[in-house]
């Protein structure tokens, strides 16, 4: 559908577009790869644009591989199983983030992910089996956090297996445990 050759590595980037999702940064970053990696990796953005002043098209155009950064728009929930199964991996370099729902839909299929360390969903889903943590939020940092995302050999069956503590009957018992240890 894309015309995204069969080698390449796909990263997914889900959720609203916008400053505070930041995905312009990830785009930015790719002007800091190894030509080779950048040449052989592409990003999908699932989502609508929430700012008409901030659109991924602007960004792209600003690199050299702007083909390589694909707007999706907003994909019906039934089909984003499919981008996730297409996918290498999954990125939110939000400035800050509650949960990070993408993420963890992106384990449950196995895909490693990536965000930045002081974002406050870090530190519930963090596991070095499925993720990769990046420490400053300089364009040249979040490169060699692709890099890394990229070239690790991950273990998807890991990543499965790791993401059901957030299934909902896992949450619940958390939740229950920490009420009971509370009274």
């Amino acid at each position: 559908m894309y015309d995204i050759p069969k080698e390449s590595k796909i990263i997914l980037y889900v959720g609203n577009i916008g400053r505070r999702k930041n995905q312009g940064q990830l785009i930015r970053a790719f002007n800091y790869l190894p030509e080779e990696i950048a040449n052989n990796t592409y990003v999908l953005f699932l989502g609508s644009n929430q700012e008409s002043d901030y659109k991924i098209s602007d960004f792209a155009e600003r690199t050299s591989f702007a083909n390589h950064f694909i707007a999706c728009g907003v994909v019906d929930k039934a089909f984003v199983p499919h981008y996730y199964e297409q996918g290498d991996a999954v990125a939110l370099m939000s400035m800050s983030e509650g949960f990070g729902l993408s993420l963890i839909e992106g384990m449950h299929f196995g895909l490693p992910a990536m965000s930045f360390k002081d974002v406050d969903a870090y530190d519930d889903i963090y596991d070095e089996c499925a993720m990769v943590g990046v420490e400053e939020h300089f364009d040249n940092a979040v490169a060699e956090g692709i890099l890394r995302l990229i070239n690790t050999e991950w273990d998807s069956k890991t990543i499965k297996d790791y993401s059901k503590k957030f299934e909902s009957q896992n949450m619940a018992k958390q939740y229950v445990d920490v009420y009971q240890r509370t009274i």
